[in-house]
């Protein structure tokens, strides 16, 4: 049964003291840079996925580390800000494997920069499927890390592959299209529709019909108070142009994704963070979804928005409980 609310409030502050010594609960001194590899996969429509397998410090006792899959939510790469997150998780003794979609970042794959996430969490599975068969890392304590749109991915592949994962974290999740459409401003919805719909009658051969992923002023495919600053903090400088854009097509997709709907599905640990102030995902939604968690922790962060667990001191405190939390259920 889902935990209540003033439980999960008691099981936070744990979190929270747990984060605290994270570093050296398993690692130890593992404060030296992991190593860090090129990692690829194959990937539906025979396609290689592609990324990069970072490893801590061998461990004394010569045993495999618990391993930590990412990848990035809506139109983003791995790039686009978790690598300070892979680096809490390394410093702990963790393995992790951060990889791109297709058609993103360093994976193969055309067009480039269509948003689908029901093809993203086949990507999802692909991942799991091969990091579990890793030699460098221990299949059997593998864990999920996601956020905003791939929050609600990670929901999905856990539901899929109840067998191989053993905690997920979803981060300011994406769970209902519809809920989060309807704070698509009214007046862009016609624009939306009618840009979709352009982009879907092009040619397979022919480049998507790309919209920007956020824009200071006027339409883009996210829109929100913080998306704006809180979206291109996370681009890579002098990749502005090139990287936040996304094929139209997305309007028609979206708001028919629900991922939430597989939260009561989910075996494993779930530890799902919700931002209070989320100008993208209704937080009311997300607290829904948590209460169908089977073995859920539910936190939100009071007064925070889409963007806050990326940077700052809500970084910290969202990186200290996800950290604890992986150490928790992945055993030592």
């Amino acid at each position: 049964m889902p935990l209540s609310m003033p439980r999960l409030s008691v099981f936070s502050r744990r979190l929270w003291a747990m984060g605290l010594v994270a570093a050296s609960s398993w690692a130890g001194s593992a404060q030296a840079a992991p190593a860090k590899m090129p990692f690829s996969f194959a990937c539906p429509q025979q396609v290689q996925c592609a990324g990069e397998i970072w490893l801590p410090e061998a461990q004394a006792d010569g045993r495999k580390p618990p391993v930590v899959i990412m990848a990035h939510g809506f139109g983003a790469t791995i790039e686009f800000g978790l690598k300070p997150f892979a680096e809490r998780f390394t410093q702990a003794g963790m393995a992790v494997v951060l990889f791109d979609y297709r058609g993103f970042g360093v994976s193969g794959g055309q067009p480039r920069q269509v948003v689908d996430g029901e093809e993203h969490v086949k990507d999802w599975v692909a991942a799991i499927d091969a990091v579990a068969k890793h030699p460098e890392v221990d299949g059997q304590r593998l864990a999920i890390w996601g956020s905003s749109y791939s929050g609600g991915h990670v929901l999905k592949a856990a539901a899929q592959r109840p067998q191989a994962v053993k905690a997920v974290s979803s981060q300011v999740p994406f769970v209902n299209g519809l809920s989060s459409s309807l704070l698509f401003p009214l007046k862009y919805q016609p624009v939306a529709g009618f840009q979709a719909l352009r982009d879907m009658v092009r040619g397979a051969s022919a480049e998507p019909l790309y919209v920007p992923t956020v824009a200071k002023e006027g339409f883009a495919a996210l829109i929100c108070p913080e998306c704006w600053d809180g979206y291109l903090k996370l681009v890579p400088k002098g990749h502005e142009a090139q990287l936040n854009r996304v094929a139209a097509r997305v309007f028609m997709s979206l708001p028919f994704y629900n991922p939430g709907d597989a939260a009561k599905d989910i075996a494993a640990p779930v530890l799902m963070i919700a931002a209070t102030n989320d100008g993208l995902i209704p937080i009311q939604k997300v607290r829904e979804v948590a209460a169908t968690l089977k073995h859920g922790t539910f936190i939100e962060l009071k007064d925070a928005h889409h963007f806050s667990p990326y940077t700052g001191p809500v970084f910290e405190q969202v990186v200290a409980k996800q950290t604890a939390f992986f150490q928790a259920k992945l055993g030592r």
